[in-house]
């Protein structure tokens, strides 16, 4: 093109970058992915170390985290002994004394009034029985025991001497006697009695589709029946519960005899009182239901 030309021709060239920025939100999502990883494998080793009660907690801690709604749920954190190996002897800690004994805890809440009484209403009941030549040692069929609610009564099945057929809420003649003979020291004693089966978690096939559930609280009320026969008067019952398997008392071995067990605890007057708002508080109604109780207008033709 001539020099001074006017018809100028410029070229543009676009540059385009590859591989743009895109951001930080993969950084975010592989944190993630990493998170949900690590929480996959924790909860495989908790399943793999813990024991079957280790367990139930767990299950119970999920289901209810305040730990009120179901017995022997905690709602503290579960101790695995901080070491992934296996362990079959470890005892869960679900905030109740070993068995047959008292943890360091009751013992100091036992230190007061409650302990003097208790300990006579445990030495009457104890002499007592020896004179009737009822008492036998603690690794038989009957324990007395101390605890926070009262003087414990346990009768506990041995392979020698069953308490119950396997699976039968009918209690044999040996216990029968047993229980009929203790009846007039309870009645004597004159505390609300609390009456609590328990089993193994030993599962059985009934026509009736019962389980462990309906066959502790079956031996539960047996007992009751029996007490009452022998003496003790209705109204001292102040609790009858089945528990099934979620108390052992061999936690180590949960198909153990000795977990097949009907307790019977004296209340004392500060634990009845207790359990009697316990149960208002969980069963009874709630504060709007109270509510519209006292907004009802009672005239005398809503009354008669």
């Amino acid at each position: 093109m001539p020099i001074g030309s006017q018809n100028l021709v410029i070229r543009r060239v676009k540059k385009v970058k590859k591989g743009g920025h895109h951001g930080g939100s993969w950084k975010i999502a592989l944190a993630d992915f990493a998170l949900a990883m690590m929480a996959f494998f924790l909860v495989l080793w908790v399943m793999q170390v813990s024991t079957p009660q280790q367990l139930k907690s767990i299950q119970g801690y999920f289901n209810d985290p305040l730990g009120v709604a179901n017995a022997g749920f905690s709602a503290n954190p579960i101790d695995l002994g901080g070491s992934p190996a296996m362990s079959t002897e470890e005892k869960l800690d679900l905030q109740l004394p070993d068995p047959g004994s008292a943890d360091n805890q009751v013992k100091e809440r036992l230190m007061g009034s409650d302990a003097q009484s208790l300990q006579a209403m445990s030495g009457m009941i104890e002499e007592q029985m020896k004179s009737i030549n009822l008492l036998v040692s603690k690794e038989n069929n009957l324990r007395i025991d101390l605890t926070p609610q009262g003087v414990r009564i346990t009768l506990v099945d041995s392979p020698d001497q069953p308490m119950f057929d396997s699976g039968s809420a009918e209690m044999l003649p040996d216990i029968v006697n047993i229980l009929l003979t203790m009846s007039p020291i309870l009645a004597q004693a004159g505390n609300p009695i609390a009456i609590a089966g328990h089993t193994d978690s030993t599962s059985f096939s009934n026509p009736n589709r019962l389980d462990n559930w309906d066959l502790s609280a079956l031996r539960a009320n047996a007992t009751r029946r029996i007490l009452e026969e022998g003496g003790v008067l209705r109204s001292k019952i102040a609790q009858v519960m089945g528990l099934a398997d979620t108390v052992p008392y061999n936690p180590v071995d949960l198909e153990a005899a000795e977990n097949r067990r009907v307790s019977i605890t004296l209340l004392t007057d500060e634990a009845y009182q207790a359990m009697l708002r316990q149960n208002v508080r969980n069963f009874g109604p709630t504060t709007e239901e109270q509510q519209q109780v006292k907004d009802l207008e009672l005239t005398p033709d809503t009354v008669f």
